[in-house]
């Protein structure tokens, strides 16, 4: 499979995946930002010209840029130079600190944030979150915000008096949530409860807007920096029309690192219909470049009907109707849909609303995606494959698994999904993280529970049939996630006329100890065959 075409740039003495019936080889050239030619060194050498550039790859496994099907890029890049992140730390006492080091750089007074991404478990030096002490002592002179996931959020004592935490302010936000208290009954500056979440956000200061731009670009080259080349972003909570402009002024400046696939949803509950109506008048399917790219609508349709995994949301016969309502006009557009659905009812009725749409507006080509998935069955497979769409699987039940099989029993989660008969059956399968407050964004994190299905803390949840295999999940973190926005002919692979999108691995994912999977990054990641990051070692 080779060109005669003199090469930009060729990469040699290397393990290549190239996803494609060619298998592995060794080399590969690059031209005008595809790869144009793939095979052993010899054959590859031989095409390079007095320009082309050598990348003699020191026998390193290089896989396709992986891409997350379901992330929250854009509302993470509002703040990302204003964070520390705790995802690939494992002892609290070096998250403790990283606080203080932040502490000791920042000017007196600022906030200092741990914004989700982390779980108190897998703290091997005792499985729990700070204290509001701990994070004094650490930042005496700074407020802190320490966020975990959407479980509870822990201040430090000088953020309680910048957010105004008093007796009557807890009274008064009680519906949302509770303060906890110690023995004496004292605050502890720690407050449990999904809804409480939103509300601590908009207590913390903004960036102004040249800071989130600056930030937005800081997270595109990190997610660079694990090997990611691309992501869908999936809009979430707290993502209205002013969350966008960040993101659109990083891709007009040319300073986006990772490609980006937007989906758009409703502002706030109650503005669905207003908002959705609008977006079918005046947007189009698929416009932008291929940096940023409007893909299609969700993940939210109605706010009420956005289920959690303990709690379901509204499936009633009227919230359908106005499903239906809504999202018929897009089918009849062209538009690509996706929505978040973890409990079986709704994934039932979801899926009654797509046929009747289906009907009237075939969808089959359309990518249409239902996100999570957990409660899907075996019997709602046929009628997946029957529509032609797919599914965005994450790796939450690594963080959420032990509370899961607490609500939904061990059986049902060792089947949620069912993993093997998806695959089997030929839905296509999009792989991803749910980053960046619930879960890690570390794509290696997720990929090495795709294969072993193990919680933090130890515990398994799927069964062993619906674990994937190494090269089935780095197909669904790459050709498959591309699948969703009709991209699978051109990225995904490392073959002749995809795009050159790829990775150089510091270890290789196909060898090493499953149990050090996560411990991956990138060596050296291009995107167009341009470097987008580089440890220094290779290239």
């Amino acid at each position: 499979m080779t060109s005669s075409a003199i090469p930009d740039r060729i990469l040699v003495n290397g393990r290549i995946a190239t996803l494609a019936d060619v298998g592995e080889v060794s080399a590969l050239a690059i031209g005008n930002g595809v790869i144009t030619s793939v095979g052993d060194d010899e054959e590859i050498r031989s095409l390079a010209g007095e320009s082309t550039e050598v990348v003699d790859l020191g026998g390193r496994r290089v896989i396709p840029g992986l891409i997350d099907s379901h992330v929250h890029f854009v509302r993470a890049g509002l703040t990302w130079d204003d964070e520390i992140r705790w995802e690939d730390v494992y002892e609290l006492s070096t998250g403790l600190e990283l606080v203080a080091e932040a502490a000791r750089r920042q000017p007196k007074g600022s906030w200092i944030r741990v914004i989700g991404g982390f779980d108190e478990r897998q703290f091997r030096d005792g499985g729990r979150g700070p204290t509001r002490q701990e994070l004094d002592r650490a930042a005496p002179d700074h407020p802190v915000y320490v966020q975990m996931q959407y479980t509870y959020v822990q201040l430090n004592t000088l953020a309680m008096e910048a957010m105004g935490i008093t007796e009557e302010l807890v009274a008064s936000v009680a519906h949302l949530g509770r303060f906890e208290r110690d023995e004496n009954g004292e605050l502890t500056g720690r407050g449990r409860g999904v809804q409480l979440m939103p509300w601590f956000y908009r207590q913390l200061p903004t960036p102004a807007f040249e800071n989130q731009v600056a930030s937005t670009a800081s997270l595109s080259r990190e997610f660079a920096r694990v090997g990611l080349t691309g992501c869908i972003d999936g809009g979430g909570f707290n993502t209205g029309p002013d969350v966008y402009h960040p993101i659109y002024e990083t891709w007009r400046r040319g300073e986006l690192a990772t490609r980006v696939r937007l989906f758009k949803h409703g502002t706030a509950p109650g503005t669905e219909e207003e908002d959705l109506a609008g977006y079918a008048r005046f947007l189009e399917p698929h416009f932008g470049d291929d940096m940023m790219r409007m893909s299609g609508i969700g993940e939210v349709i109605i706010f009420r009907s956005h289920d959690l995994m303990e709690t379901p949301g509204d499936t009633s016969a009227e919230a359908m109707e106005l499903h239906e309502r809504l999202l018929t006009p897009f089918a009849a557009k062209g538009w690509t849909v996706q929505i978040h659905a973890f409990h079986t009812l709704y994934i039932d009725r979801l899926l009654d609303v797509w046929e009747r749409i289906n009907k009237k507006h075939p969808i089959s080509g359309l990518r249409w995606t239902i996100v999570h998935g957990t409660g899907i069955t075996e019997e709602h497979i046929p009628r997946l494959k029957a529509l032609g769409v797919g599914v965005m699987l994450q790796s939450l039940m690594r963080f959420h698994g032990d509370e899961s099989i607490k609500s939904w029993g061990a059986p049902l989660i060792a089947r949620s999904p069912e993993m093997r008969k998806l695959i089997e059956a030929g839905v296509p399968i999009a792989l991803g993280s749910d980053g960046m407050r619930g879960a890690s964004y570390n794509p290696f994190t997720s990929l090495e529970w795709f294969l072993t299905g193990l919680t933090v803390a130890g515990t398994p949840t799927l069964a062993q049939e619906n674990l994937l295999t190494r090269e089935e999940a780095l197909r669904g973190y790459t050709v498959g996630s591309a699948w969703c926005t009709f991209e699978d002919a051109i990225r995904g692979r490392l073959i002749p006329g995809y795009r050159a999108d790829l990775v150089v691995l510091s270890k290789d994912y196909l060898t090493i100890p499953t149990e050090e999977i996560h411990t991956i990054t990138s060596e050296l990641t291009l995107l167009d065959g341009r470097t987008v990051w580089t440890s220094g070692l290779v290239g």
